[in-house]
This record gives structure tokens, sequence and C-alpha cells, in this order.
């Protein structure tokens, strides 16, 4: 759990991920989000396209939970629980949704006030969350790569974990503090992925070199950042069924990773960054066919994601959103490429706020923007929190729902559309 950070340093500028899109065009990098001609079936339930859920990390004494809100704005909580009378884990960190089945995965590495969670990553009927699989902490070890020097030759899981997505049942990518890893849910196989770490101390430690925030599925390939410290700043594309990199796209500018945007079928949008505080910002417009730069902007503006799970940027309209770890929203103009400081501020609509949650997060088929806050934001600490939506398909954002104490540390906002490109 990460929520002492937002109280003691200044965050870096998130790692991350990213995923790709876009068609050819003779103005690249500008156009709106290409349609999938193929999209998957819509289904009801929770599964809804119009439906949205806030994945609660929730304080260190309360299990995580879900909220969601349903078509018609009606808020429900702690969903899960309600359907299965338990909880999915603790200290929650991503979910996804594959094929009509949500995937969650927690850290639940440790019991809390007597409450077990189901397990460290459970797999839920997306249109009912009737859970189906839970697979625990203990089980979800790997076979040490070729090259470590660790005694141990299977390793576990370093916590906090950080993000997952799927490909299919049996590619089930996700990663914790030192890797990426592939998962095959079938056989409960658990394997390392090369080129996403890097060994350190001359072999006896792994380090992580991908940075997973956002990263996406495009067809049978994974898409995520990487870089930082012990390697150039990057795009790897990781396909189903390998255990290492496919393509490495490498010495992009930027110091780290923010996040990324779909500008198109197969164009992406990876927004990089220096150390947070710095305005040295960019926009990279990347074509996953040719494997090119197609068009790069820089961006006078503090775009870091921080220490958050989620993309540093989401788009809405011809506007990219990003926060920067703080309660005010900035946004980018993808026609003209104006900074406009401060559009949104949080505090006039949720006086008593003073810290984000979580990144802003888009939904671009309604142009809503969704942003968490509490009024606190300590691991021990159960806080008042407010999430709220604003409608930026105005030239100014307008508020349409202040949601008050339906949340408790949203680390992840999902509005179930993203699922059905």
């Amino acid at each position: 759990m990460k929520h002492l950070n937002h109280l003691i340093i200044p965050a870096l500028c998130g790692l991350l991920f990213f995923s790709g899109c876009s068609s050819k065009s003779d103005d690249p990098g500008t156009q709106p989000p290409s349609t999938n001609p193929n999209p998957p079936a819509e289904l009801g339930g929770y599964a809804n396209p119009d439906g949205v859920f806030i994945l609660n990390q929730g304080a260190r004494t309360e299990n995580s939970s879900l909220t969601y809100i349903n078509p018609d704005g009606n808020v429900e909580e702690k969903v899960y629980q309600t359907v299965n009378g338990s909880a999915f884990g603790h200290q929650a960190q991503d979910m996804y949704m594959y094929n009509g089945k949500l995937y969650i995965i927690s850290n639940n590495n440790d019991d809390y006030n007597g409450s077990v969670g189901d397990g460290t990553l459970v797999i839920a009927d997306a249109v009912t969350l009737k859970r189906e699989k839970a697979f625990q902490f203990s089980d979800l070890t790997y076979h040490k790569p070729e090259g470590s020097l660790d005694e141990n030759e299977y390793l576990p899981l370093i916590t906090p974990l950080r993000n997952i997505v799927v490909v299919d049942e049996k590619n089930i990518f996700f990663s914790d503090q030192k890797t990426l890893l592939r998962f095959d849910s079938t056989t409960g196989e658990l394997n390392i992925v090369e080129d996403s770490y890097h060994f350190g101390n001359q072999g006896n430690t792994i380090e992580t070199l991908a940075s997973t925030r956002g990263m996406v599925v495009i067809g049978d390939c994974v898409y995520s950042g990487g870089g930082g410290f012990w390697a150039s700043t990057r795009l790897l594309e990781f396909k189903k069924g390998e255990n290492k990199a496919t393509r490495i796209l490498e010495n992009l500018k930027g110091e780290f990773i923010s996040g990324i945007c779909r500008t198109g079928e197969r164009e992406l949008l990876l927004a990089t960054c220096g150390r947070a505080g710095t305005t040295k910002s960019y926009f990279i417009f990347i074509n996953l066919d040719t494997w090119e730069i197609v068009k790069e902007k820089q961006i006078a503006a503090d775009i870091s994601a921080e220490f958050s799970n989620n993309s540093g940027i989401s788009m809405a309209g011809d506007y990219v959103y990003f926060s920067a770890g703080k309660t005010s929203i900035s946004r980018v103009s993808l026609k003209t490429w104006k900074v406009e400081e401060n559009v949104i501020d949080v505090t006039k609509d949720a006086p008593n706020a003073k810290y984000l949650n979580c990144n802003v997060v888009a939904d671009p088929k309604k142009q809503y923007i969704y942003v968490a806050v509490s009024d606190e934001y300590y691991e021990t600490t159960i806080s008042n929190g407010n999430l709220l939506v604003y409608d930026c398909s105005g030239e100014t954002p307008k508020l349409v729902n202040n949601i008050v104490n339906k949340t408790s540390y949203p680390i992840g906002i999902y509005p179930m559309s993203e699922f059905y490109k």
C-alpha cells in the first residue's frame, strides 16, 4: 500500500506502459480514436459497457472492495462482498475484464482484523461477480531466471503488486516490484518474462525494467513502457505464449513514462516526463505497424504519474488530461497543443479534500472525467472521500456528480466501455 508516499516525498513520474493504435492519416497524432471493426459482444449485469467500477484499496485495517456506478448513475457499495459473502482481498492493486471474466489482483499476503480475502488473483464472472477461481499468494511462485544467483529455485512475488492485463486465460500478464510475469490460469504455471527486468548486484537481485502502469492489450500482444535508472526510456511488446519481448523501441525522449492514450487503430500516444515537478515532458506518437515515431511534441507541463498505479494521462475528446498528483486537473489540446493549467480545481467542489487517490481517469465514450480524492491519506486511517465526475464534452468541464463516502482510497477507476474496444 502506498498511502504514506503522498505525504513524505515527491514522486518520480511513473515509468510505464502502454499500447497502441491508429490508422494512417495526413496529420498523425491528432486523429480521434478509431473504433474496432470487431468489438467484443456487449454484456449485461456488472459488465454493462455503460457502468463504472471503482477499485478501493482501502486502509490497511479494512478489506479492499468494489464500488459500482450503474448505467442509471446509482451507486452500489461492496458489490463483490454482497454477491460472494467475502472480500476478494486486501490491498487491491488493479483489475481487468476479458471474455466475460473479471480479474482482480491484490497483495493479500497478510491477515487484518481476522478477515481473510479470497485470494491474490481472483477471477469472477463479470456479469454476476460470482467468484470462479482464486489463487493464493503462496501458490504464485516462479522458477528463477537463468543468471540469477538467488539461493532459492522458486521465487515469491514481491509486494506491492502492480498491474494486470489479460490476453486469454492462459496468458495473464501481471507485475510485481521486480518484473512482469505471465500466468496460465488453467494450469497454475507462472513464468518470469525476459526483457522486463535487470539483474542488480552481479545477479543477486532482480530489479524492474518494465513500467507496467497503463499497459494495454492489442490482439495477441501486450504493450508496456519501460526504462528508468537501468536503461533508456522504451516501449516493449510482449506476445502471448512467449516469455520475452518480441519488439523493443529504445532511446525515447523523457526520463520516465507517465502514461498512454490510444489515438487510432494502430497508433498510440506515449507520454514521458522528467522527475516530478519538472516541466520538460513529451507526447510521442508511435505507429505499431511500422514501429516508428510518427510525431513528437514537447509539452511544457508536469505530467508525472506520481506513485499511482494507473496511467498519468487520460484522453477525452480532443484533450489529454493529467493531474501530476495534485487536486487540480490540467489538460493539453491535441489540436492546438496549448496547455491549460488547473481547468478543474477539485477543492471547489470538495473543500475538505487534500489528497488525490489515483490519477484522473477519462471515459472517452461519455467524455466524462473521474477524480478520486480524500480528506486523509494514511495507511491506518479510514478517511472521508469524494468521487467527482465532470462532463468535459464542452469547452469548460462541468460537475455532474459528487459521490461522497462511497469509496475508500481508490487505486483505479474503470469505465467498462474501455474493455469493449
